[in-house]
């Protein structure tokens, strides 16, 4: 990876960091003064109707990851036309998706008064609260989507904080609206409205500063959607694994109230925030990274890829390792805490949701370079994953409750994605045997397991009472230390891609000195 890709990366990690760590913030402040002036109601309309928004979005699943992985050699490559006429391609598949919104918004608009008919902040306000929201989709349809072109070329850190700077703004001025003006929802509202306006200036200011030479390409649709037949393909390929991705991971909470009960799915959900914090926090380390893979595959040099992919593949599972075991040993502690221990799962049901959390991390390298190579023919993988979820969740939990559910999840996880796709990846992207990839995976499972036993171990030999929080802090933090270390040695002595991963890390600390 050239200096320059990880120069990026880093910009791009270290921003994201930031942003998400101020929108933690700003979210758990803003949600409070939300519903403590707009009420539960409000709230729960604009939730609802953003979940039809979310749904009648299925629309666009693919078009932008497709198009993103597509722009990675054009841009290695600095092929101009090719990226104009990749991006116009984009805004013609995305110029359509807008008008299927706009057709299926027809019925959803005629049935609202049927969907919300005694609501007390009246119809009117229903109405145009989901024509605004519907307006923020539009507009990233019609003028947004050039968007992708800052994400493939690794440039996120220039653009990122303007949106968020405008998403701050904008939620503030609600607050201010809310507490000190009589405006209330309509004021929350149009701001709203206002702040998706300057959002299609912002994008479009920074993509005409970064990318002068951009246009549309002069060509007519019917020629350009002819001659990225493959592009296409791809895009339908990307539907059907976004769509039985959606499916798959909507599902869980349904079973889960129907074999058990709502209250379990309360405290499910509890675990499930905790768990989606640690897992987005680990997106946004490595968010940037996923140009970074383009790129160097269309260096199209397979030692140096291989290098690179095992140092990844080293540093994200141990990474992933820290966190799922950060997360065993504190988060029983923290929802005693934080809302009572009567919300606590019992040990069985914390380590199947660490194992769900574990492979969502580890399973991101794989996910790279899968859309780097443009591996997204095998649609049925999904499609099976999905049914395996379903169907041993449904049977499991009859039987076992939450924990039936939980292990449905993982089997459909470990057939899929632990199993199948990286002898997909490794067969038709890297070109070689699987089977280094399966060891090492072992390898490296048994290190994190037996260094959370050695962990565990050392913190056995401190006693505390139930109300020394001094001591269990204590007691948390050196077995997360124990942890650290002993991982990072054992993995250090019998895996080259920790020590290319502690090069790698030596080499940026020095070039700061």
């Amino acid at each position: 990876m050239p200096a320059s890709r990880t120069k990026r990366t880093i910009q791009n990690s270290k921003v994201s960091l930031i942003l998400f760590l101020i929108q933690i913030l700003v979210g758990f402040y803003s949600r409070k003064v939300f519903l403590d002036y707009l009420g539960d109601e409000v709230i729960g309309l604009n939730t609802t109707l953003g979940n039809i928004l979310s749904f009648l979005n299925l629309a666009e699943l693919g078009i932008g990851i497709a198009m993103a992985t597509s722009l990675y050699k054009p841009l290695h490559d600095e092929d101009q036309n090719a990226i104009i006429d990749i991006i116009t391609v984009q805004g013609i598949l995305y110029r359509r998706v807008a008008w299927v919104l706009c057709g299926l918004s027809i019925p959803i608009l005629v049935s609202l008064p049927y969907v919300f008919p005694n609501t007390e902040c009246g119809l009117l306000y229903v109405y145009v609260a989901y024509l605004v929201f519907l307006s923020g989709s539009i507009f990233s349809y019609l003028w947004n989507y050039r968007e992708v072109l800052i994400q493939a070329d690794q440039k996120n850190f220039k653009l990122m904080p303007w949106i968020h700077a405008v998403r701050y703004t904008k939620i503030f001025l609600q607050i201010a609206l809310l507490k000190f003006t009589p405006f209330s929802i309509w004021g929350w509202i149009g701001v709203e409205f206002l702040g998706n306006i300057l959002t299609v200036f912002i994008i479009n200011n920074v993509i005409q500063k970064e990318y002068p030479w951009f246009h549309k390409s002069k060509e007519s649709s019917k020629k350009l959607l002819k001659k990225y037949k493959l592009l296409l393909l791809k895009t339908k390929q990307l539907f059907i694994h976004k769509l039985a991705g959606f499916v798959l991971y909507q599902t869980s909470p349904l079973i889960i109230y129907a074999f058990v009960s709502l209250d379990i799915v309360t405290h499910y959900g509890n675990y499930m925030m905790l768990i989606g914090y640690c897992t987005s926090l680990m997106n946004v380390i490595y968010g940037g990274m996923a140009a970074s893979i383009g790129n160097l595959i269309a260096d199209n040099n397979k030692s140096h890829t291989m290098n690179v992919f095992w140092e990844l593949f080293t540093s994200r599972i141990w990474i992933g390792g820290i966190a799922c075991f950060g997360l065993y040993i504190s988060i029983g502690p923290f929802i005693s805490l934080w809302i009572g221990t009567k919300y606590i799962l019992s040990e069985s049901t914390l380590l199947l949701l660490v194992l769900y959390m574990f492979i969502q991390i580890s399973r991101s390298v794989i996910e790279s370079f899968k859309d780097a190579f443009l591996l997204f023919g095998d649609v049925w993988a999904p499609v099976i994953e999905a049914c395996i979820n379903l169907g041993c969740s449904i049977l499991f939990g009859y039987f076992w409750g939450l924990n039936g559910v939980l292990i449905g999840v993982n089997l459909s996880l470990i057939l899929i994605v632990l199993l199948w796709k990286p002898y997909y990846i490794f067969t038709n992207g890297m070109k070689s045997s699987v089977i280094p990839y399966y060891i090492q995976y072992a390898l490296h499972l048994i290190v994190l397991i037996g260094g959370a036993f050695i962990a565990k171990i050392v913190m056995r030999q401190i006693y505390y009472e139930d109300n020394d929080y001094f001591t269990l802090f204590f007691d948390i933090l050196l077995g997360f230390i124990t942890y650290i270390i002993v991982t990072y040695a054992i993995l250090y002595l019998c895996t080259n891609g920790m020590r290319m991963f502690t090069t790698r890390i030596k080499n940026i600390l020095t070039s700061r000195i």
